[in-house]
């Protein structure tokens, strides 16, 4: 691989590998800038280097002393001229990937624990994490079914989560909010297995989302009702 004299004095080798934090940190003139980046689009070892540190950039200046701030490679728009000319497609679409990801994690670092997160216990590919301003718990002891109800406001009604554990199936049933004038609402439907949810042989509970129509300052409790009409439990607000 070809070495580059750049950045030492005359006759003396220099290692082009070494100048990754530099060139990301905007620290290298513009002749060694220009050389870097010619090694750069021959160099898989440089280019997967750029690709891990050039995410941190943005991190580090977020998490700077007021005033102190972080030097940036001069002229953003020629720089990423640049690069995207040299670099290969799939080193920017790593790096843009490992960008993102590394911003939701401060993200949530900063934001911490305010507000309750209903899960699925793991392993149903449906169960996605969502976040609830207000969460509700009940069980009933005659069925041995337990549910948690989550509820955000909306302008048009309420956002429901669902996490029903401890039913067996085969049974078909729905979440009904009912709300405090005795009007009532079905938030969704379901078909439970006869393994059940949250049971010795499905661990996993049900999470299930939908909405309502009623502001949650309306909503009286929720019910869990088999296609029969038995109540499996009942959740109040």
């Amino acid at each position: 691989m070809t070495v580059y004299g750049y950045g030492s004095g005359a006759g003396t080798p220099h290692d082009p590998h070494v100048d990754v934090g530099a060139y990301v940190l905007g620290v290298l003139d513009d002749a060694d800038m220009a050389r870097f980046e010619e090694h750069l689009a021959i160099c898989h070892q440089c280019g997967q280097q750029l690709d891990e540190l050039s995410g941190l950039v943005p991190v580090l200046a977020e998490l700077a002393p007021a005033g102190a701030g972080v030097p940036l490679p001069p002229s953003g728009d020629k720089v990423l001229g640049r690069l995207l000319g040299k670099v290969s497609d799939d080193r920017k679409t790593r790096a843009r990937r490992r960008m993102f990801a590394l911003a939701a994690s401060v993200a949530l670092i900063v934001a911490g624990p305010t507000v309750a997160v209903l899960a699925s216990g793991g392993g149903s590919d449906d169960a996605q994490a969502r976040v609830y301003a207000e969460q509700f718990k009940g069980t009933d002891n005659s069925t041995g079914v337990k549910a948690t109800v989550g509820v955000n406001e909306k302008k048009w009604g309420s956002e429901v989560g669902l996490t029903l554990a401890g039913v067996q199936g085969p049974l078909t049933c729905r979440l009904v909010v009912v709300g405090k004038d005795g009007s009532q609402q079905t938030v969704g439907t379901w078909s439970v297995p006869t393994a059940g949810y949250g049971t010795s042989d499905q661990p996993n509970p049900l999470t299930l989302d939908g909405s309502a129509g009623m502001q949650p300052d309306s909503i009286s409790r929720f019910d869990v009702v088999t296609s029969q009409g038995q109540r499996l439990v009942s959740v109040t607000t």
